[in-house]
């Protein structure tokens, strides 16, 4: 297991951890044993379906959010802050408690791994991500609750319905990743003036569509 300085086609930085193929197969097996299904009540576009090839399933989170905000009298979107660094035990086993699951073997792996790769999940390895998910649909149905599930990429979420629905979602949504350990990034929250023209992420990202920063 090593850890490597990555850079995206962005411009992004970040410290990946590679690991060998029985890491890996370890990985995936103890992952298997804490998550033996994914949650229904998951929003992410990138956890599935599995085989979509990723920039497929990126496309159609694009094409979600800009059906979604057509529709919408109130968007708002966020992400969560530090999310893989973040996730520890108590998410773990709520996630592998919803999927009929055993977190002890995945929580003694990822233990030895921060000596490596520092806390929470490893940053590059596919079952990394599958775990997110599944702590991340949690989240998801609590925010679905209030009337409004939250369009998801990983940690990128998007909230688009009625003013009313899309707050108490949004609330419900920081609350519960407050009990799994987890924090929304205050930093990059952001409400939409005109839902209509925001069509894609990234336009729901730029700052000429940015009327505040939800509280």
């Amino acid at each position: 297991m090593q850890v490597v300085r990555w850079t995206s086609p962005s411009g992004t930085r970040r410290l990946l951890t590679v690991l060998d193929d029985a890491e890996i197969t370890r990985y995936r097996g103890v992952a298997a044993l804490a998550l033996p299904r994914r949650p229904p009540a998951s929003s992410s576009f990138a956890a599935g379906p599995p085989g979509r090839p990723w920039h497929e399933r990126r496309a159609a989170w694009r094409v979600a959010i800009a059906g979604a905000t057509r529709r919408a009298d109130a968007v708002v979107a966020s992400d969560v802050r530090l999310c893989y660094p973040s996730i520890g035990p108590r998410a773990i086993r709520l996630a592998a408690s919803w999927a009929g699951g055993d977190a002890e073997p995945l929580l003694a792996f990822l233990a030895m791994a921060h000596d490596v790769a520092g806390s929470g999940l490893p940053i590059g390895p596919a079952p990394s991500a599958a775990i997110a998910d599944a702590v991340l649909a949690i989240a998801d149905a609590e925010a679905a609750t209030e009337g409004v599930a939250p369009i998801r990429w990983v940690d990128d979420v998007v909230f688009a319905g009625g003013r009313t629905e899309v707050a108490r979602a949004e609330r419900a949504w920081r609350a519960a990743l407050a009990e799994l350990g987890l924090r929304d990034h205050e930093g990059k929250r952001r409400a939409i003036e005109d839902p209509p023209i925001a069509s894609t992420a990234s336009q729901l990202a730029r700052p000429a569509h940015v009327i505040m920063r939800s509280s």
